[in-house]
């Protein structure tokens, strides 16, 4: 049985416990992401990544693995400080130890060092507004981690 999740994460009145503790797990790691991002903590941000990871950007090639993905982020976070604004949570789905889950971010940067060149796929727009979609897994150890990160810009209506 899938839990379709609405605006807020709120669970459906059918899912059953463990269902709902999934979504509060999901809903856990994107907020310990969004503050990881905004303290530009590496080893915040990648702990919540499943070692097979694979961040596809619009236009540019993936990133795979969680150690290629701490690598991009270290030009990233020297580059610029982040402050994100959840627009709208669309939906959670738990599918057993699969979930998929799409939202909406606005993603603020302030440069810090404009000389530092960062990789293909990095956020380089003063301001950037997103539809995001990721697959999450659960790992042997019963947590949730991100396995497939995806987006696509748009202008916010």
């Amino acid at each position: 049985m899938a839990v379709h999740v609405g605006l807020g994460f709120t669970s459906a009145a059918h899912a059953d416990q463990h269902q709902t503790d999934d979504v509060k797990a999901i809903e856990t790691l994107y907020a310990q992401w969004r503050r990881a991002v905004e303290a530009s903590d590496i080893d915040g941000y990648v702990e919540i990544l499943d070692s097979e990871v694979r961040l596809m950007p619009p236009g540019a090639p993936a990133i795979e693995g969680a150690a290629r993905y701490r690598t991009f982020l270290g030009p990233v976070f020297a580059a610029a400080t982040y402050d994100i604004v959840v627009d709208q949570y669309q939906t959670i789905e738990v599918l057993g130890d699969t979930a998929t889950a799409e939202y909406v971010y606005t993603i603020t940067l302030s440069r810090i060092d404009e000389g530092v060149e960062v990789a293909e796929g990095a956020l380089t727009s003063d301001t950037t507004t997103a539809r995001y979609f990721d697959v999450l897994r659960k790992s042997t150890d019963g947590e949730w981690r991100v396995w497939r990160h995806l987006w696509q810009n748009f202008e916010a209506p």
